[in-house]
């Protein structure tokens, strides 16, 4: 039967155009299933009807984790209304980017964060490496988050000034992440590296909704067989290490560090919750403790306004009471027990931030560390 549906998977995007109805539904889970794509742009989708939606919500009851961009007013509002925005991701088309309203206060690796004039919100603005899947990613996985009941501020909504992408949130005034309160008050070093383990032990005791989260296992797994970023013996033995991996329900942060954590002294929250995710532990204690070992002075002040010596002391107050023991025996096991995790974290880690290979020296440092 005719749908006057067509369909053109590009990169990452399965492009829809025309009115979705039933009939589609087949060939575009095919589509989907056949390029592992699961984010589909609505941009030339001129509407929706009721049996289209229901077999959409079939779709993800199979587990595909669909993801909508670029979706009319119109289109969002019907989805929205059913309800079932709840259980497929959906964004609207970016709404123009006037940054005349913002004054900066902050800069990361991959952002820069404005506040709006009123005071009510912080807009983060994405560099050359931000892209549309970033931010869409973002915001469905905050939205995600928050639901679930994780503290994290209140996410809205996605602008374009045509090169660039944003996304605002709730601004949380008078607050200050970990890492600056380590800066600004030195003598404060240990009771912050707890209260950081504290929190990150209460995050990893929480099961995660696995509709709405993605396996970090099953993400690696995806980014190594589709990319050619690392030598193929590299390759083939961290998908022979990821396939033994639990793929426990435990939540995980999936950028966990002391940048990643704000408090206004009554609340704290979790924030750049854009690699929330679900696996075991290792994968959020693997990338903290090289970051907090093997990263220059320059790199640490720009990022966490601290001494490269100051992240290693963070680490040694952080580690046994995150573990609950000081028992050199049992620290030294466990964290010979994460480091194959960050062997096979590093290089995806890095193309998300430089798009290219892994560079010869780094697999050679890092190869060793696999089983």
């Amino acid at each position: 039967m005719d749908t006057n549906v067509t369909l053109r998977p590009e990169g990452r995007r399965i492009f829809v155009k025309g009115t979705l109805n039933q009939e589609a539904i087949e060939p575009l889970k095919e589509a989907m299933t056949a390029n592992s794509i699961f984010c589909l742009d609505f941009s030339e989708v001129e509407g929706v009807n009721f049996a289209a939606m229901r077999g959409l919500l079939n779709l993800r009851k199979m587990g595909l984790p669909i993801s909508i961009v670029n979706a009319s007013d119109a289109i969002t509002e019907r989805f929205e209304d059913s309800g079932l925005s709840t259980f497929v991701s959906i964004c609207r088309k970016a709404k123009p980017l006037d940054m005349s309203i913002y004054e900066e206060f902050g800069e990361s690796f991959m952002s820069k964060a404005y506040n709006s004039a009123d005071g009510d919100a912080m807009i983060k603005v994405y560099g050359k490496r931000g892209s549309l899947e970033m931010v869409t990613r973002e915001k469905a996985v905050a939205r995600a988050v928050m639901v679930f009941g994780i503290p994290t501020p209140l996410v809205g909504t996605i602008y374009s000034d045509g090169e660039k992408w944003a996304l605002d949130f709730e601004r949380i005034a008078g607050k200050r992440s970990l890492s600056r309160i380590i800066s600004e008050e030195p003598e404060r070093l240990e009771e912050i590296s707890r209260e950081f383990a504290r929190q990150a032990r209460l995050l990893h005791t929480q099961k995660a909704d696995t509709t709405k989260l993605r396996s970090y296992k099953k993400a690696l797994q995806k980014f190594y067989q589709e990319k050619n970023l690392v030598p193929e013996d590299f390759k083939q033995r961290v998908l022979r290490f990821l396939e033994a991996v639990p793929d426990t329900p435990t939540l995980l942060h999936g950028d966990l560090h002391i940048g990643n954590i704000i408090t206004d002294g009554k609340k704290t929250l979790w924030i750049d919750v854009g690699e929330f995710s679900y696996g075991v532990p290792e994968w959020d204690l693997g990338i903290l403790w090289t970051m907090t070992h093997n990263m220059k002075q320059d790199k640490a002040e720009y990022l966490f306004h601290v001494s490269s010596e100051t992240l290693t002391a963070h680490w040694d107050y952080f580690f046994p009471a995150y573990l609950q023991t000081s028992d050199p025996q049992v620290l030294g096991s466990y964290i010979r027990r994460f480091l194959p995790f960050y062997a096979a974290k590093v290089p995806y880690v890095f193309d998300m931030a430089y798009h290219r290979p892994f560079p010869e020296e780094g697999i050679a440092r890092i190869s060793p560390m696999l089983p």
